[in-house]
Protein backbone atom coordinates (compact mmCIF):
# COMPACT_ATOMS: atom_id res chain seq x y z
CA UNK A 1 0.00 0.00 0.00
CA UNK A 2 1.37 3.60 -0.98
CA UNK A 3 1.53 6.19 1.70
CA UNK A 4 1.32 9.66 1.43
CA UNK A 5 1.49 12.92 3.46
CA UNK A 6 -1.16 15.43 3.68
CA UNK A 7 0.15 19.06 3.76
CA UNK A 8 -2.24 22.32 4.68
CA UNK A 9 -2.13 25.09 1.07
CA UNK A 10 0.97 26.55 2.80
CA UNK A 11 2.90 23.17 3.19
CA UNK A 12 2.64 22.68 6.62
CA UNK A 13 2.51 18.76 7.66
CA UNK A 14 -1.45 17.59 8.57
CA UNK A 15 -0.88 14.03 8.53
CA UNK A 16 1.46 11.95 7.82
CA UNK A 17 1.74 8.27 6.43
CA UNK A 18 -1.87 8.68 5.00
CA UNK A 19 -3.04 5.42 2.45
CA UNK A 20 -3.06 6.93 -0.92
CA UNK A 21 -6.58 6.45 -1.72
CA UNK A 22 -7.86 7.54 1.88
CA UNK A 23 -10.34 10.36 1.48
CA UNK A 24 -8.94 13.46 2.15
CA UNK A 25 -10.50 16.27 4.14
CA UNK A 26 -11.36 20.07 2.87
CA UNK A 27 -7.88 21.84 3.34
CA UNK A 28 -5.56 18.89 3.10
CA UNK A 29 -3.02 18.72 0.16
CA UNK A 30 -1.24 16.10 -1.27
CA UNK A 31 2.22 16.75 -2.76
CA UNK A 32 2.96 16.35 -6.20
CA UNK A 33 5.68 16.12 -8.87
CA UNK A 34 5.70 16.96 -12.41
CA UNK A 35 8.76 16.97 -14.92
CA UNK A 36 9.11 19.29 -17.91
CA UNK A 37 11.82 17.51 -20.32
CA UNK A 38 13.84 19.47 -22.97
CA UNK A 39 15.70 17.69 -25.43
CA UNK A 40 19.71 17.54 -24.68
CA UNK A 41 19.74 18.87 -28.40
CA UNK A 42 17.58 21.96 -28.39
CA UNK A 43 18.59 25.02 -29.14
CA UNK A 44 19.69 27.03 -26.39
CA UNK A 45 17.16 29.53 -24.78
CA UNK A 46 15.99 32.41 -26.76
CA UNK A 47 17.94 30.85 -30.15
CA UNK A 48 14.66 28.45 -31.43
CA UNK A 49 11.72 26.58 -29.94
CA UNK A 50 12.83 23.40 -27.69
CA UNK A 51 12.09 20.23 -28.15
CA UNK A 52 9.64 18.15 -25.17
CA UNK A 53 9.53 15.39 -24.25
CA UNK A 54 5.85 13.97 -23.98
CA UNK A 55 3.87 10.73 -22.77
CA UNK A 56 0.39 9.91 -23.58
CA UNK A 57 -1.33 8.82 -20.89
CA UNK A 58 -2.47 5.23 -20.27
CA UNK A 59 -6.22 4.71 -22.08
CA UNK A 60 -6.61 3.35 -18.99
CA UNK A 61 -6.33 6.19 -16.34
CA UNK A 62 -8.36 7.82 -14.20
CA UNK A 63 -7.66 11.00 -15.20
CA UNK A 64 -7.12 12.41 -18.35
CA UNK A 65 -6.96 9.15 -19.86
CA UNK A 66 -5.25 9.26 -23.45
CA UNK A 67 -3.60 12.67 -23.33
CA UNK A 68 -0.61 13.57 -24.01
CA UNK A 69 1.02 15.57 -20.81
CA UNK A 70 3.88 15.93 -18.56
CA UNK A 71 5.44 12.90 -16.81
CA UNK A 72 4.80 13.29 -12.93
CA UNK A 73 2.85 11.47 -10.04
CA UNK A 74 2.69 11.72 -6.62
CA UNK A 75 5.63 11.95 -3.45
CA UNK A 76 5.12 9.49 -0.71
CA UNK A 77 5.14 9.67 2.76
CA UNK A 78 8.98 11.00 3.89
CA UNK A 79 10.08 11.58 0.27
CA UNK A 80 11.58 14.98 -0.80
CA UNK A 81 9.88 16.33 -4.54
CA UNK A 82 12.99 16.31 -6.26
CA UNK A 83 13.61 12.43 -5.61
CA UNK A 84 9.97 11.50 -6.51
CA UNK A 85 10.42 13.19 -9.78
CA UNK A 86 13.27 11.00 -10.11
CA UNK A 87 11.44 8.16 -9.46
CA UNK A 88 8.90 9.24 -11.85
CA UNK A 89 10.84 9.53 -15.03
CA UNK A 90 12.62 6.22 -13.91
CA UNK A 91 9.13 4.51 -13.39
CA UNK A 92 7.56 6.14 -16.54
CA UNK A 93 9.66 6.24 -18.98
CA UNK A 94 13.19 4.28 -17.80
CA UNK A 95 15.10 7.35 -17.77
CA UNK A 96 17.42 7.86 -14.90
CA UNK A 97 18.42 11.19 -13.65
CA UNK A 98 19.39 12.45 -10.55
CA UNK A 99 18.57 14.82 -8.16
CA UNK A 100 21.51 17.69 -9.28
CA UNK A 101 19.96 16.90 -13.17
CA UNK A 102 16.67 18.59 -12.24
CA UNK A 103 15.84 22.30 -11.12
CA UNK A 104 13.13 23.19 -9.48
CA UNK A 105 10.74 25.90 -11.78
CA UNK A 106 7.90 26.97 -9.81
CA UNK A 107 5.42 25.45 -7.61
CA UNK A 108 0.99 25.22 -7.80
CA UNK A 109 -1.60 24.43 -5.79
CA UNK A 110 -4.50 23.00 -7.57
CA UNK A 111 -7.89 23.47 -5.47
CA UNK A 112 -10.17 21.10 -6.13
CA UNK A 113 -14.04 21.81 -5.41
CA UNK A 114 -14.25 19.76 -2.56
CA UNK A 115 -11.39 21.72 -0.68
CA UNK A 116 -8.61 19.34 -1.15
CA UNK A 117 -5.80 19.72 -3.51
CA UNK A 118 -2.20 19.29 -4.87
CA UNK A 119 0.80 20.88 -3.87
CA UNK A 120 2.40 20.66 -7.27
CA UNK A 121 6.81 20.87 -7.42
CA UNK A 122 7.14 21.42 -11.47
CA UNK A 123 10.96 20.67 -12.10
CA UNK A 124 12.79 20.76 -15.49
CA UNK A 125 15.88 19.32 -17.05
CA UNK A 126 17.12 18.72 -19.90
CA UNK A 127 17.58 15.10 -21.21
CA UNK A 128 18.87 13.00 -23.73
CA UNK A 129 16.65 11.09 -26.27
CA UNK A 130 17.46 7.20 -25.75
CA UNK A 131 19.03 6.08 -29.18
CA UNK A 132 16.52 3.04 -29.30
CA UNK A 133 13.30 4.82 -28.14
CA UNK A 134 11.80 4.87 -24.79
CA UNK A 135 11.15 1.94 -23.18
CA UNK A 136 8.11 3.09 -20.85
CA UNK A 137 5.89 1.38 -18.50
CA UNK A 138 2.57 0.26 -20.52
CA UNK A 139 0.32 0.25 -17.50
CA UNK A 140 0.67 3.88 -17.03
CA UNK A 141 1.86 5.39 -20.50
CA UNK A 142 0.51 4.83 -24.12
CA UNK A 143 3.57 6.46 -26.06
CA UNK A 144 5.67 8.77 -25.64
CA UNK A 145 7.12 11.36 -29.00
CA UNK A 146 9.42 14.63 -28.95
CA UNK A 147 7.01 17.76 -29.82
CA UNK A 148 7.90 21.73 -30.35
CA UNK A 149 7.01 23.82 -27.34
CA UNK A 150 4.14 25.33 -29.37
CA UNK A 151 3.02 21.69 -29.53
CA UNK A 152 3.01 20.46 -26.22
CA UNK A 153 1.92 23.77 -24.80
CA UNK A 154 -1.20 23.41 -26.59
CA UNK A 155 -1.90 19.40 -25.41
CA UNK A 156 -1.39 20.68 -21.87
CA UNK A 157 -3.67 23.85 -21.63
CA UNK A 158 -6.33 21.52 -21.86
CA UNK A 159 -6.42 20.72 -18.46
CA UNK A 160 -4.36 22.96 -16.79
CA UNK A 161 -4.49 27.17 -15.81
CA UNK A 162 -3.39 30.08 -17.58
CA UNK A 163 -1.00 31.04 -14.34
CA UNK A 164 0.56 27.16 -14.61
CA UNK A 165 0.71 28.15 -18.97
CA UNK A 166 2.91 31.22 -17.96
CA UNK A 167 4.94 28.89 -15.84
CA UNK A 168 5.97 26.71 -18.53
CA UNK A 169 6.42 29.69 -21.12
CA UNK A 170 8.93 30.78 -18.39
CA UNK A 171 10.89 26.93 -18.60
CA UNK A 172 10.75 27.54 -22.14
CA UNK A 173 12.54 31.23 -22.19
CA UNK A 174 15.26 29.54 -19.44
CA UNK A 175 15.74 25.83 -19.71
Amino acid sequence: MELIDLYDKNGELVRRAVPKGEKKHAGEYAKHVLIIMKTSDSPAPGEDEGQYVVQQRSLKAKYYAGKWDMTGGGVKSGEEPVDAACREVREELGIALKPEDMELAFKHAVTWDDGTGLLVYVFMCRVQVPEGGFEFDRYEVNDVKVMPFHEFLEHVMDHNSEEFGEGLKEIERRL
